[in-house]
Order: structure tokens, then sequence, then C-alpha cells
């Protein structure tokens, strides 16, 4: 049993869908933290910790 890619893609797609994550992704943008984006790419998640 594998819950891992379950949950992975139920992150996923509530982080797309989370427009408080996304203002603080382009405040960071803003701020001169462009590789944040970058960072998200390979997983297509944002890890804050």
């Amino acid at each position: 049993l594998r819950i891992e890619p379950d949950l992975i893609s139920q992150v996923k797609k509530a982080q797309k869908e989370d427009s408080e994550i996304w203002a603080i992704v382009e405040n960071l943008d803003k701020q001169g933290y462009h590789r944040l984006r970058g960072d998200m790419m390979p997983s297509g998640l944002l890890w804050i910790v």
C-alpha cells in the first residue's frame, strides 16, 4: 500500500488553488527571491521549513 503519491498529489492540488501561498511567492519574487520558483519546479511543491 502506497499512500505517498496520493498525498503528494493532494498537496500539489491544494497549493495550486491556495491564493495565500501564491501571494507569498509573488511577494518573495518582488524582494528578489527568484530562486524560489526554481526550487518548486522538480516536485511542484512549495516546501517551507
